[in-house]
């Protein structure tokens, strides 16, 4: 890949500057960044990260991921939610960001990072430092019994990048979600949770960049489906250790 940026590398920085220039901006939907919803045990859940974790691509708050989980959620749970999120967020300033929090229990903690990271071409070997810090801060802060990290899309199949921005890019995030996926395997307590493997025929969002409502709910759906199995092996701990 790095006889592929020479060769292509000119042309990859105009290519990056005119999809920059070309591509609509899209607002972020307006989010609560805290509250309650649903009826059922109580479960606290924090999401951070980028643009994706803000709901860009959603026209309304339902419709982004933190309302679609809200949906698949409040039927079983009292969901306190917080949202800390900011569209072109990287991961290190995710860490910036997290320095004026303060302290408090958080049942599920999910991350949404790694693309603006990918376009602002981080080494890999830094960005593995940074999320193995990112994860530390948020056990330090948060005491999560499930912290969730979002892997990296498949920015090669994103509509607005063209060849051969499209290869490059979606190679440098293949390797970052790989490395997500090795950091993860040995933490207790941390899931690595794929974005790839989406149904092909769901759209992107109009800017053919962020994640569209349909997206949303499937990813939704995986998280979901992650807290709702982590929370029933919990509860089946806690009875076999009482009995």
């Amino acid at each position: 890949m790095m006889f592929f940026k020479i060769m292509f590398g000119p042309l990859l920085l105009l290519q990056g500057k005119w999809v920059r220039y070309r591509t609509p901006v899209l607002p972020e939907p307006q989010l609560e960044s805290n509250g309650v919803c649903g009826r059922g045990k109580p479960l606290s859940l924090l999401l951070l990260g980028d643009s994706s974790a803000a709901g860009v691509g959603a026209e309304s708050a339902q419709q982004s991921l933190l309302g679609q989980l809200q949906i698949l959620l409040s039927d079983s749970y009292e969901v306190s939610y917080n949202l800390l999120a900011k569209t072109g967020h990287t991961t290190v300033q995710m860490l910036q960001e997290l320095e004026d929090e303060h302290p408090h229990k958080t049942d599920v903690v999910i991350t949404a990072l790694g693309v603006n990271d990918v376009t602002s071409q981080v080494p890999l070997k830094q960005w593995i430092k940074q999320q193995k810090n990112l994860i530390a801060t948020i056990r330090t802060l948060y005491q999560p019994k499930k912290i969730i990290l979002s892997g990296l899309p498949p920015m090669r199949d994103f509509p607005a990048l063209p060849w051969p921005l499209d290869v490059f890019l979606g190679h440098s995030a293949d390797q970052f979600d790989a490395a997500l996926q090795q950091i993860c395997k040995p933490l207790s307590g941390v899931v690595f949770q794929s974005l790839k493997n989406f149904p092909s025929k769901i759209p992107a969002a109009r800017d053919g960049f962020h994640p569209s409502p349909a997206v949303y709910q499937l990813w939704a759906q995986k998280l979901a489906f992650e807290i709702l199995t982590t929370d029933k092996q919990c509860y089946t701990s806690e009875q076999n250790h009482s009995a």
